[in-house]
């Protein structure tokens, strides 16, 4: 039931993550989209221009580009290949057939004229004569001539076409030769009957020479293609103000999408979402290598997002006045203070993209400007790092602000220098860029007390303040539990040596010591170090005494959750017994009712054991203090074997199975321990029991004093 429990709660948890990774996608998508979208202007073609609008990218004269193609593909001359069968037969065959019957229709009217020929007669013509055209004035003309000039006139018209057909016709070049048959017949003949011969050859004309396609599509496609297109590029002048709007510029930015009434420039959108969606699943992979335990915690993942927007939303706002006033190192210090450096840094890579490519804004992509906004913060995060080592007090975080703002500017320098040669541009951009890291700071410091409250975190600044003697938690300690509250000062002065020399947090030891212990104020006197002579465990059953000694680590947390201590303060409360067996009681119950009518498990605090290594140092901090203060006359050789003892049972017992402490690291907390021993137990000279004479002194009075 338990491991089920467990599962969905896993489960629940991974996708609460994944439901906030999703939100902060959305939110970062829509924040970066309203920073990029274009200006958008109602324009028309044929119409003067409201503005002169630049172009935000490169972009494609399509409307000119295809009109210089399209010339180019016509001037290509066409292959031509021989048609395949007898074509010139075959044509002069077609015509003798046509002439054939006109010939017949020679003459039989000599009186006739066009407005003698009927709709019928005509329609009966054409169809005898099919597919050839003739008009009532040109049957006319055929019916009054006599049949001895219209077979010499067709014979003609027979011999040129034959001529031209041997000279070879390209396809596409009929009308040359029908036109080349009518200037020849004209010379000789009327026009209506000069028409009816070229009738005749138009219907029946086909070319012995045709196109071959493939080989002139070939060549007019590379004619195209060897044009290049025709484009303007970022920050060129697509349409100057007053200008006519053309249908080449008006494509242009339509394709832009600075066109009020066309759709938006949706590849540009669809561009900048999928490289944001790989940005962050890269981050992501990036904490999962190296901070995993950060995507354990919904807690801290809310955190990150939160921080993220915040930081985008600032940057946004800000950019107004200076892309490179843009706080992007605000996200570095606040996930840094409160999380971790390591988290820190990768994050810092996701808000860089962003902010590179919110600095251009709707002025274009991929600028010298977006490269350095987004290079700036990579390069310069170290130095927050180096300055946190020392301490993370506020001030420590303005004076990184600076660190962080003098990096930005020389950074700034450096690139504005190599891109570009208006060097007091640069220094002005410098200048922002310094600004930027110091206000960075000043927004670290304003949010850090308001994420600490809402997240209940731990951080240096919080555990300085929890360490004040004025807590009220420390003063109930001191004034109500006072054998207690020493107790605790010894065991944090233990557990701070100790982790600083494993490597561990220092000052959580130290602060986790101060407050362990909270629990036994709830019933002072039933601890050994708060007593005066009276122990209220003598007229006690052993089992009573035992669940009332395990529940102050209970009773710990209860007080310690109320009073909204860090979470991790609170682990150190429920973890710092473990589940340790309460063997003084447990040795006095098999005295009292036998071995066989005792169990175990009544006598060993709840657990869990610990899981960190704070934890587990103050477990063995809180036993050394408390069995070295019952050694009688201790000398350096028993206190390292007690160590040795308590260490040794603690493993054996598996209560350091869950944390992350070598064996090394044992060795090293032993001799801290021994170190802060020494001082706190040092060897003192027994002063003899000496009655001292009184000593007699003569009183003499300067000016009315004694």
């Amino acid at each position: 039931m338990f491991q089920k429990l467990k599962y969905f709660q896993t489960h629940a948890s991974q996708m609460t993550n994944v439901l906030i990774g999703a939100a902060l996608y959305v939110l970062l998508l829509v924040f970066v989209v309203l920073a990029i979208s274009p200006e958008r202007y109602g324009i028309e073609v044929g119409m003067p221009a409201p503005n002169t609008i630049m172009a935000t990218k490169e972009v494609v004269d399509t409307v000119t580009t295809q009109t210089m193609r399209e010339r180019a593909a016509n001037a290509v001359e066409p292959s031509y290949k021989k048609a395949e069968g007898d074509v010139t037969t075959a044509v002069l065959s077609a015509m003798d057939g046509s002439f054939h019957t006109l010939i017949e229709l020679a003459g039989t009217d000599p009186e006739a004229e066009m407005a003698t020929i009927t709709d019928e007669q005509l329609q009966e013509v054409r169809e005898k004569i099919d597919p050839v055209q003739i008009e009532k004035g040109q049957l006319a003309a055929l019916l009054s001539h006599d049949s001895a000039t219209v077979n010499a006139a067709f014979q003609k018209a027979r011999n040129l076409i034959r001529d031209s057909m041997n000279s070879l016709v390209s396809e596409g070049q009929e009308n040359e030769a029908i036109s080349a048959l009518s200037r020849e017949l004209a010379k000789s003949y009327d026009s209506s009957l000069t028409a009816v011969a070229a009738n005749v050859a138009r219907a029946h004309l086909k070319p012995n020479m045709i196109i071959d396609v493939e080989i002139t599509d070939a060549a007019r496609q590379r004619a195209m293609e060897a044009v290049e297109p025709v484009t303007r590029v970022k920050g060129e002048a697509i349409v100057r103000e007053g200008e006519i709007v053309s249908p080449a510029q008006y494509e242009m930015l339509k394709t832009l999408g600075m066109v009020e009434s066309e759709v938006i420039d949706m590849p540009l959108y669809y561009g900048v979402a999928l490289f944001l969606l790989i940005t962050l699943f890269a981050c992501v992979g990036l904490l999962y290598a190296f901070v995993p335990h950060v995507l354990q915690d919904t807690k801290k993942v809310l955190l990150i997002a939160i921080v993220c927007v915040l930081t985008v939303l600032f940057s946004l706002f800000i950019r107004s006045f200076n892309a490179y006033l843009m706080p992007v190192s605000m996200g570095l210090l606040l996930i840094a203070l409160l999380i971790g450096s390591r988290a820190a840094m990768v994050v810092n890579i996701l808000l860089a993209v962003v902010a590179a490519i919110l600095a251009p804004g709707s002025k274009g992509m991929f600028s010298a400007e977006m490269f350095t906004v987004m290079i700036t913060p990579i390069v310069i995060s170290p130095l927050a790092f180096i300055a946190f080592r020392k301490s993370q007090q506020r001030t420590m975080v303005l004076l990184t602000g600076l660190f962080i703002g003098m990096g930005n500017m020389l950074t700034v320098l450096a690139l504005g220098f190599i891109n570009n040669s208006d060097t007091a541009a640069t220094l002005v951009n410098g200048l922002w860029s310094a600004a930027g890291g110091i206000l960075s700071g000043m927004f670290c410091i304003a949010m850090q007390p308001i994420f600490e409250w809402m997240f209940n975190l731990v951080t240096a600044t919080k555990l300085l303040e929890l360490s004040n003697p004025s807590q009220p938690l420390l003063k109930r300690l001191m004034l109500e539990a006072p054998g207690t509250y020493h107790h605790a000062m010894v065991v944090a002065n233990l557990a701070e040596a100790a982790a600083s020399a494993v490597g561990a947090n220092s000052l959580l030891a130290r602060v986790g010591a101060y407050y362990h212990d909270v629990g036994k104020l709830k019933r002072p006197m039933y601890f050994k170090e708060n007593q005066m002579g009276d122990n209220p465990h003598d007229r006690t059953d052993p089992r009573v005494s035992a669940s009332i000694i395990t529940a102050h680590v209970r009773e710990g947390v209860q007080i310690a959750q109320k009073e909204r201590l860090p979470e991790a303060i609170v682990d150190i409360i429920r973890f710092h017994h473990g589940d340790t067996p309460v063997v003084y009681f447990y040795d006095k119950a098999t005295k009292l009712y036998g071995a066989d009518k005792v169990d175990p498990a009544d006598y060993r605090y709840d657990g869990p054991r610990p899981k960190t290594r704070e934890s587990a140092i103050i477990m063995l901090a809180d036993a050394v203090e408390a069995a070295e203060r019952s050694m009688q006359n201790p000398d350096p050789e028993k206190m390292r074997n007690l160590l040795n003892r308590i260490i040794r049972t603690k493993m054996e017992d598996g209560q350091l199975d869950g944390c992350e402490l070598t064996f090394k690291d044992l060795d090293r907390i032993r001799e801290a321990f021994e170190t802060v021993l020494a001082g706190v137990f040092h060897e003192r000279i027994e002063y003899p029991m000496v009655d001292i004479p009184h000593l007699e002194r003569e009183e003499h009075k300067d000016n009315g004093k004694v």
